[in-house]
């Protein structure tokens, strides 16, 4: 179901979070998607320098997280920024048809303990959850329908050059990091195995219906993106500190209250920025005047 906004979006992203009958996990509560222009969509190579553009109204922080009771009795936002630290932005472009997502996240301690062909839930990892035709959790990956929420699962550094997870349809060589509709990128700061702060970054082109046997771009109902309208995505950051048996999580922050693996949080496709047309459009200006002057300078 597509469902959209009056254009009131500057006046919310002040207020943060509005009352929606329409709105579904956390209940009343509605997150933004930035709109880049197509001058200035972020590369996706770990580095947040081209995010940092975006008016702060765009950063989602500790006081917006849960950890679900499963994992550990913590109140949202009841985080230690001694143990962990997080910042979330989201950002989409409507004539590339791309969401764009980055995470900064500060950990106390870094941990790889998988061995090879084990579950990423075993390690810190960055999970992502999008379901663009905004249906509630419970009419997500039915049984015997297309699936509807795919969740792009990241554990870094890789191992033995694994580190993503694309579910629950497995993973897809069409639809993995480096074709046209995924790509991922990290870097951090600090020991990487220790105390250290690490950059995730992600786009891809979103998917409505996808196919559960012999799923190809030709058979995947891929979804339009349109400004003002409203999706679900989810985020959240997987924190085990110590090797756990049955890979218990220390932490597991996420904008959904509802654990893992499904898109509830509703986000708006917003529309351009003023601040940022007016960038994208000095942008092209410099870049057209050093090609005429490229052009005398002999």
């Amino acid at each position: 179901m597509r469902r959209k906004l009056p254009i009131v979006c500057s006046i919310l992203l002040v207020l943060g979070a509005v009352t929606l009958a329409s709105a579904h996990l956390p209940p009343g509560e509605l997150f933004f998607a930035a709109q880049f222009p197509d001058e200035l969509v972020p590369v996706i190579d770990g580095n947040h320098a081209d995010w940092d553009i975006l008016p702060d109204t765009y950063s989602i922080r500790n006081a917006k997280l849960f950890d679900p009771a499963q994992f550990q009795e913590a109140g949202r936002g009841e985080i230690d920024i001694s143990d962990a630290n997080i910042m979330h932005r989201f950002g989409c472009n409507e004539n590339f048809n791309k969401l764009y997502l980055a995470s900064q996240i500060f950990d106390d301690i870094h941990n790889i303990d998988r061995s090879f062909g084990t579950c990423h839930c075993y390690d810190d990892n960055w999970e992502t959850e999008i379901n663009p035709d905004h249906s509630p959790s419970e009419e997500q990956n039915l049984e015997g329908n297309p699936v509807n929420n795919i969740s792009y699962k990241w554990v870094v550094p890789p191992l033995d050059g694994v580190y993503q997870s694309i579910e629950p349809i497995g993973d897809l060589a069409w639809l993995s990091d480096g074709t046209e509709y995924v790509s991922f990128g990290w870097s951090f700061e600090g020991e990487q195995f220790g105390e250290s702060t690490y950059y995730y970054e992600m786009a891809i082109i979103p998917i409505e219906a996808l196919p559960r046997e012999n799923a190809t771009p030709e058979n995947t109902d891929f979804h339009d993106l349109e400004e003002e309208e409203i999706i679900h995505m989810s985020v959240t950051m997987g924190d085990i500190d110590v090797e756990q048996e049955n890979h218990q999580y220390q932490g597991f922050w996420s904008l959904s209250p509802e654990s893992c693996c499904k898109g509830v949080n509703d986000f708006v496709m917003a529309p351009m920025e003023d601040a940022l047309a007016d960038l994208a459009e000095t942008a092209v200006e410099a870049t057209s005047w050093g090609q005429i002057k490229a052009g005398y300078d002999r």
